[in-house]
């Protein structure tokens, strides 16, 4: 996955590509232009856009943090989407704007506290909008400060550190976001100085080092005399994988490292929901869908058509086998009136005659059958002779009756046996019975 990330900063636009690769961030190329008169951002825009050419590369748009407002605020729950959607009613009346005026996200802070963020939405479309225009829509608009908790040097991991580019300040205690702020123009050094006193009377907490890295590790000549409470970003094992050991350059695009990372592995701040949610994926995904469904009523139609082949043919075969058997049985037996199943009748003829040729004739094996049968065996029908073996099926009234019926056919034929008992709704049976005829009886 390759991600373009434009981050705003000042007068400056910083362009940077990440790609991701087995769950690890590699640096493919950055540019930082200065917007003026003869290079506007539309303009920066749009050679950026020239220069992509990458299929499913993601945009992300980082904004000023001066754009944006915000609050602590304590609330009883910690879903951000949740949070996102109640903000606007929780802060309703408090801001300068009306809420509907505005778009939310929020961070949850290391106290326990919700760090509340809104921008202008009309601002942010009016964003959206250059971008779009200039081929490069963002998929998502966040501000690069409340990622750059993986900025931090692993000795950095433990007690409160601040860092800083000279447009915003976060502070973290035990590498967990704690309080943030945007700086206004002027001399960086105090006016960090003075938030973090600030900081430290309102909220007693004291700040032990401040790391600089942007704009802000590029004036490291303006550093306040020792003992040097700044000091420009070291970096940490994660960033030398991403930069390759180049410190210089980590430090130049450590923003757009933070925001490439929370996109990619984490869930970033993002402004573009509601009105101004991200579709063009959404609109991407449903035409590849739309595709696939297509396609697969296609094949539908393609089984559906060759199941209606296969069953004409089979039905072809079947009606010309039926005719063959018609035209046979009225060969055989031409004074015969057309029967109900010439199959079934030319196959009971063939075995009967062949029960009589090897037995010695059907008739001695009915009678017998007659004899035993009595008054409770209401009839015998369906009688086949294969060689010696014997199988008639009959109704009865009950399945004793049935029983009885094996009894007494027992001494005439050998392994006499009754199944495929089959009962009816007024107690009545079916039964088929089977024996062996025995030498003597022949």
């Amino acid at each position: 996955m390759n991600y373009l990330i434009v981050q705003l900063t000042g007068n400056e636009a910083l362009f940077a590509r990440f790609q991701l690769n087995r769950g690890v961030l590699a640096i493919e190329g950055a540019s930082r232009e200065t917007i003026d008169q003869e290079h506007t951002l539309a303009s920066l825009l749009a050679d950026a856009a020239s220069d992509s050419g990458r299929e499913g590369e993601r945009v992300i748009l980082a904004i000023p943090p001066g754009r944006l407002f915000l609050r602590e605020m304590e609330l009883p729950i910690s879903d951000r989407r949740k949070i996102r959607e109640i903000l606007p009613l929780e802060l309703k009346g408090e801001t300068a704007f009306d809420t509907d005026e505005l778009v939310f996200d929020s961070l949850m802070l290391d106290d326990g506290k919700i760090l509340a963020i809104w921008g202008k939405r009309h601002d942010m479309a009016e964003q959206i909008a250059l971008m779009t225009g200039n081929g490069l829509e963002p998929e998502i608009v966040t501000a690069s400060p409340f990622h750059w908790h993986v900025l931090l040097p692993e000795d950095a991991m433990s007690g409160q550190v601040a860092i800083t580019d000279g447009e915003s300040l976060a502070v973290y205690r035990d590498g967990k976001p704690f309080y943030f702020r945007a700086l206004q123009q002027g001399e960086l050094f105090s006016q960090v100085t003075m938030t973090l006193a600030a900081l430290e009377v309102g909220k007693g907490a004291k700040v032990e080092k401040i790391y600089l890295h942007g704009p802000a590790a590029r004036q490291t000549s303006e550093l306040p005399p020792p003992p040097p409470l700044f000091a420009v970003l070291p970096g940490n094992r994660e960033m030398d994988i991403v930069f390759g050991g180049e410190n210089t350059a980590g430090r130049d695009l450590a923003g757009a490292y933070a925001v490439a990372r929370a996109v990619a592995l984490e869930e970033p701040v993002n402004f573009r929901t509601g009105s101004l949610a991200y579709t063009a994926g959404r609109d991407k995904a449903l035409k590849r869908l739309r595709v696939a469904m297509i396609l697969a009523a296609v094949l539908l139609l393609l089984l559906i058509a060759e199941t209606s082949l296969r069953l004409f043919l089979v039905q072809r075969d079947l009606n010309s086998v039926n005719n063959s058997i018609r035209t046979i049985y009225k060969e055989v037996f031409p004074n015969r009136k057309k029967a109900v199943d010439e199959a079934a009748e030319l196959r009971s003829e063939i075995k009967r005659l062949g029960g009589s040729s090897t037995t010695g004739g059907l008739l001695p094996q009915l009678k017998k059958l007659a004899d035993i049968k009595g008054g409770d065996v209401t009839g015998l029908f369906e009688v086949e002779m294969d060689g010696d073996q014997l199988r008639v099926r009959g109704d009865a009234r009950s399945m004793a009756a049935v029983n009885d019926f094996r009894t007494r056919a027992a001494p005439l034929f050998n392994g006499a046996e009754v199944g495929e008992i089959k009962s009816r709704t007024d107690g009545s049976v079916t039964f088929l019975f089977r024996g062996t005829i025995k030498e003597g009886g022949r």
